[in-house]
């Protein structure tokens, strides 16, 4: 492999790396609601320790601030490709 196809498969993975946090978290959210709050629902009580909404909320943090860094970026490289491709032009 050379160095620019590693390159360019490393940004393609810390580009589109955020969305498995985000298919944690709602998977996380999503087993909340079926393995504890619809038993509790229907009169039982579940006996679960795995803490899902706060997994899911680190797991959310993780996104948004993965997402930002990750618009930040993009956005940046295309400001920085634009105005580059304007004073040449």
């Amino acid at each position: 492999m050379t160095r620019h196809k590693a390159i360019g498969f490393l940004v393609a993975i810390l580009s589109a790396g955020w969305l498995f946090p985000l298919w944690l978290a709602l998977h996380a959210y999503l087993s909340f609601w079926q393995v504890e709050a619809w038993p509790l629902l229907q009169g039982q009580h579940p006996m679960n320790s795995f803490p899902f909404i706060h997994f899911a909320e680190q797991c959310f943090s993780i996104t948004f601030g993965w997402l930002a860094v990750v618009v930040s970026g993009w956005s940046y490289a295309g400001y920085a490709a634009f105005t580059g491709r304007r004073r040449t032009a």
